[in-house]
């Protein structure tokens, strides 16, 4: 089970360390959506989300959106931010992410991945050789496949605190 687990975990996406990340050389990020930068089905990025990733490109990381969403809404949500998607409903197939490593132009273990979920985001990252980052949720505003998957997640956690940041 250890494809499913997090390097890091934090309550939230401000929580991440920039030191941390530059400290691991960095050099872009992967964001998810729904749950990790806002609520489930906000049309556009809220002042948090922005901040977040003005934060990032403030310190030259690069930024790319990466959803399992509809088209017309991971577009929408990422013009908002000013930042390159790739909307792919296969999370956490290897295609998404090899599709923001060519926009990136940076290689896999470069790469930090941002998400809420263990079967999408964590895996995905996993799956390439990036650096998995698991966020609380920002709501419990979910579907009933993604409060399955939760439960899944929680049993796969348990204990586990992933690696501490010095």
């Amino acid at each position: 089970m250890k494809f499913l687990l997090p390097r890091f975990m934090f309550d939230k996406i401000e929580d991440i360390p920039l030191c941390t990340m530059k400290k691991l050389g960095v050099k872009a990020a992967i964001l998810d959506i729904d749950n990790t930068l806002v609520e489930p089905h906000t049309p556009v990025a809220d002042k948090r989300a922005e901040g977040f990733v003005k934060k990032l490109e403030n310190s030259g990381i690069l930024v790319c959106i990466v959803s399992n969403n509809i088209y017309e809404r991971a577009k929408k949500f990422a013009d908002s931010l000013s930042v390159p998607f790739v909307c792919d409903k296969n999370k956490p197939n290897k295609k998404p992410f090899l599709m923001a490593l060519d926009i990136l132009k940076v290689e896999a273990k470069d790469v930090m991945v941002i998400g809420d979920q263990l079967l999408t985001d964590v895996w995905g990252a996993n799956r390439m050789g990036m650096i998995p980052v698991l966020v609380k949720p920002v709501c419990d505003k979910e579907g009933r496949f993604v409060k399955f998957k939760r439960i899944i997640e929680r049993r796969v956690l348990k204990g586990f605190e992933g690696e501490k940041i010095d």
